[in-house]
């Protein structure tokens, strides 16, 4: 890693070096000046600029020519290089610091640039810089963020009849459902839909009773908190399709899908059964109304605003931690420069919200300034 920048600092040096000594045997103490002169600009178009814009215009060219030869100095120069590591590390274990950490040759902010610059240019289209900047995201998302809550989870109770089930199959569409005992923080499997369709006519012409429990499958259980790249690897090793997240409590936190985990990459994937949901309407300059699952980011993005995520995701879980506890319908919440009126709430549950945001008095808004 330091044979590049070395081998550029020494022909630098050598050739500034070599210049200031012909130029005072020369001209005299007076070349020292303008040697340096002529070297910084020699050097930052000749040595710099040119032959890197070359390089990168004729990359494959290029690098089949000069590979050999670097390679050659590279190897030649090593020992040097190597001494120079030991005094530095030498240098840095005096100086109380453990080791020398290398700075790395391309940084994940480097690659975002490139990409942005891409789309810029129309090399990249708007929906792929989407996905491959959903892609640096994914390492460091959690199920917690992408599950589906508690409280919209569609669950079955294991004692559920046959014909009960299947109405519940035909309303909801869904081909997966939790099957629970008691409450639902005990999941005791999972009612694969296609299961039913072989035993459907068996039960449905004899007299033997329907037991759901002997259908259901093993439910795999998943932390909240665990990322979902690692668990899309265990959804491929295991063919998994679905998870139960559980919080630290042991208790049902949601459910998660391979769906939603190939979601945060490509997108939302809406089938015929999904009902797609309006997240926001712009109703004005500066006005929104809001579902209250709207991420964070998203309205932010929106409004040009900073509300804070402090361990929350959506817009609604911002305004339960602001206020401790469910707001009223109609009451009115003042956070920055944002008015926040609760539009909706269904059984203690934020639905809609309207967001003002409030723009800074000038001279040409102030009332009656004009009059």
């Amino acid at each position: 890693g330091l044979n590049s920048p070395f081998g550029n600092m020494f022909v630098n040096i050598a050739a500034s070096s070599l210049a200031t000594y012909l130029a005072i045997k020369l001209i005299g103490n007076i070349g020292i000046g303008i040697a340096s002169g002529i070297m910084i600009f020699t050097i930052l178009i000749f040595g710099e600029i040119v032959p890197k814009s070359l390089a990168v215009a004729n990359a494959e060219a290029i690098s089949k020519r000069v590979a050999r030869p670097i390679e050659t100095i590279s190897t030649g120069l090593f020992p040097l290089i190597k001494l120079f590591k030991i005094i530095i590390s030498a240098l840095y274990y005096f100086s109380g610091k453990k080791s020398v950490k290398e700075k790395k040759e391309i940084t994940e902010e480097d690659l975002i640039t490139l990409i942005d610059a891409g789309k810029d240019e129309g090399v990249i289209e708007e929906e792929e810089k989407e996905m491959i900047s959903n892609i640096f995201e994914f390492g460091d998302t959690m199920v917690k963020e992408v599950m589906i809550p508690r409280v919209d989870m569609a669950c079955i109770p294991s004692d559920t009849k046959l014909g009960l089930i299947l109405k519940l199959i035909k309303k909801m569409g869904h081909s997966r459902f939790p099957v629970y005992e008691e409450t639902i923080d005990n999941i005791v499997g999972i009612l694969y839909a296609k299961d039913l369709l072989g035993i459907y006519e068996q039960w449905y012409s004899s007299e033997d009773k329907f037991f759901l429990k002997e259908i259901i499958r093993k439910t795999y259980f998943v932390p909240e908190n665990k990322k979902i790249d690692e668990l899309l690897d265990i959804f491929q090793k295991d063919r998994i399709q679905i998870a139960i997240a559980i919080d630290e409590y042991g208790g049902t936190a949601g459910l998660i899908t391979m769906e939603d985990v190939v979601e945060e990459v490509v997108g939302e994937i809406i089938d015929e059964y999904d009902k797609e949901i309006k997240l926001f309407e712009m109703t004005g300059d500066n006005i929104v109304i809001a579902d209250a699952i709207i991420s964070i980011d998203k309205i932010n993005e929106i409004l040009n605003i900073e509300i804070p995520e402090n361990g929350f995701e959506t817009l609604g879980g911002f305004i339960f931690d602001l206020l401790g506890r469910v707001p009223r319908k109609g009451e009115k919440i003042k956070y920055q420069n944002c008015q926040m009126i609760i539009e909706q709430v269904v059984k203690n549950r934020i639905r809609r919200i309207k967001i003002i945001k409030e723009l800074p008095q000038t001279e040409s808004n102030i009332p009656g300034k004009d009059e």
